[in-house]
């Protein structure tokens, strides 16, 4: 597993790059405010809320990156991430 802290702003990051061949679990917990994350276009309108201080657990597709943003300010989202096997 690996886990990660990124900071995430009113610009949308990237918070899980792309994993050729693999699927993910991801577990992402926003600090401070909520998030809504997504693809590379998310947005505060088209992005999957997740509130603040909550655990959300994502599958990401191999090839598939999540992208986080947030409605103002300045906040932190934590991301465990683990490797599903080669099938």
């Amino acid at each position: 597993m690996i886990s990660t802290t990124t900071t995430v702003t009113t610009t949308r990051a990237k918070v899980v790059s792309k994993a050729i061949n693999n699927t993910r679990q991801v577990i992402v917990r926003p600090v401070g405010n909520d998030v809504y994350v997504g693809g590379s276009d998310v947005t505060t309108s088209n992005g999957l809320l997740i509130s603040n201080n909550t655990n959300f657990t994502i599958e990401i597709p191999p090839d598939e990156e999540l992208w986080a943003v947030v409605p103002s300010g300045t906040h932190s989202i934590t991301v465990l991430t683990s490797y599903a096997p080669l099938q």
